[in-house]
């Protein structure tokens, strides 16, 4: 009989981990994530989150399994499924989706996903110990064929029900994450009734679609999402200490230091930053000791011309045109290069969660018929409209400046 682990967890209780997934948890690459933050910096604002993407990961593969069981998948794909589920952020950097919006710039056009293909393919070695880069190894030797898996990941997967059951408007994914981030952040807003939700799924047609009994329980996953990313994943404060640490990062780059910085952990990107000279130190340290810039400007989507948005949105593609205005309004205000930072949210949430506006969950109903849950429910509609978060634009620099930036940034940004 194959060997077995019991993990404890503080979301599902104890896991029985054996064959493939205790091989792949044991791994340098695996084991690297236990020193990744699941929220990055919001522990600065939530004090209790420290949770790792090595627990969610674990937990991802652990609801996976159970909806294998659920839908009656066969053993291969039950097996393929749990894979791509606890392989899924495998490729993530220090501090989770902290740096993302600058991968493509710095990155050869790389984010989390691309980056976690490339580790489960064996094109690169993320932790440059000599044990890792085994994931392939280890997958052909149970019969599964990494391309699959990396497929799956990045949502190209042969069957569309597995696809959806790992990345669709009900998933394994996002189960997990909600639950354990309300727990760890104290945040109610995100508690779901996971055990409903993994009864309503079924496959139909080669689709996931969820019978109509199991609506209530969709639509309070949907709201806790919504409400998760305005009170906790958008928080205001969270994406200033986020935008501080990602100009210190961008800084170091520029003057050629950090390159491998997607490769570390989250205590060594902080230590590296802190070492440089500088700027890139001196933004550091306000973040790891909370001495934080205050919010200026935080404006709402409504407040924002067609024009003013396009202007922005250009400016979030290119990292450049970004600076550049940072530069000018940290000009316009007597302020010095990095005192000004400028973050958008409504584009960030379009790459970093596209999940959250799918409303094409598909709905089995009682007569046989399959409805998109936009058509049996107003809620799904209604939760579409909702602007998440509440701010589109924040302007944040030390409290000194606020007052000018508040008064002159329409100015610096449009004329």
């Amino acid at each position: 009989m194959a060997k077995a682990k019991i993990i404890h967890d503080g979301i599902h209780g104890s896991m029985k981990v054996t064959g493939v997934i205790l091989e792949l948890v044991k791994t340098p690459e695996f084991q690297r994530l236990r020193h990744i933050r699941q929220l990055g910096l919001a522990y600065l604002v939530y004090p209790g989150a420290n949770h790792s993407r090595f627990e969610h990961s674990l937990g991802t593969w652990h609801i996976a399994k159970r909806l294998s069981d659920e839908v009656g998948l066969d053993e291969d794909e039950s097996l393929l499924l749990q894979v791509g589920a606890l392989l899924h952020d495998i490729g993530h950097g220090p501090l989770s989706h902290t740096f993302e919006g600058i991968y493509r710039h710095y990155v050869k056009e790389r984010d989390h996903m691309r980056l976690g293909q490339d580790i489960i393919t064996g094109r690169i070695n993320i932790t440059g110990d000599e044990d890792g880069g085994k994931i392939p190894e280890i997958l052909e030797n149970h019969g599964i064929e990494p391309r699959e898996v990396a497929d799956l990941i990045l949502g190209r997967a042969k069957k569309p029900y597995l696809g959806q059951m790992l990345h669709g408007g009900v998933d394994v994914d996002q189960l997990d994450y909600l639950i354990r981030d309300a727990h760890y952040t104290g945040v109610a807003h995100g508690i779901i009734d996971l055990e409903r939700l993994l009864k309503v799924l079924e496959i139909h047609d080669d689709e996931l679609v969820v019978d109509e009994k199991g609506v209530e329980a969709v639509e309070g996953m949907m709201v806790a999402r919504s409400l998760m990313y305005s009170r906790v994943y958008f928080h205001h404060t969270v994406k200033i200490a986020e935008g501080m640490l990602t100009r210190a990062l961008e800084f170091a780059l520029e003057e050629d230091h950090l390159w491998d910085f997607w490769k570390m952990t989250d205590c060594r990107v902080l230590v590296e930053l802190e070492d440089l000279e500088g700027l890139p130190a001196e933004l550091t340290r306000r973040v790891l000791y909370r001495k934080l810039y205050k919010a200026a400007v935080l404006a709402s989507a409504e407040e924002l011309s067609p024009e003013e948005k396009r202007e922005l949105l250009s400016a979030y593609r290119n990292v450049k045109r970004r600076q550049e205005l940072e530069r000018a309004l940290a000009e316009a205000v007597g302020a010095s290069e990095g005192e000004v930072i400028l973050e958008f949210s409504i584009a960030d949430l379009m790459l970093s969660e596209p999940r959250l506006k799918e409303t094409g969950i598909k709905v089995l109903l009682e007569n046989g018929e399959v409805q998109p849950l936009s058509k049996v429910t107003p809620l799904a509609n209604a939760l579409k409209r909702r602007q998440t978060p509440r701010w589109a634009v924040l302007i944040a620099s030390p409290e000194k400046y606020v007052g000018k930036l508040r008064e002159s940034w329409r100015k610096v940004l449009f004329s």
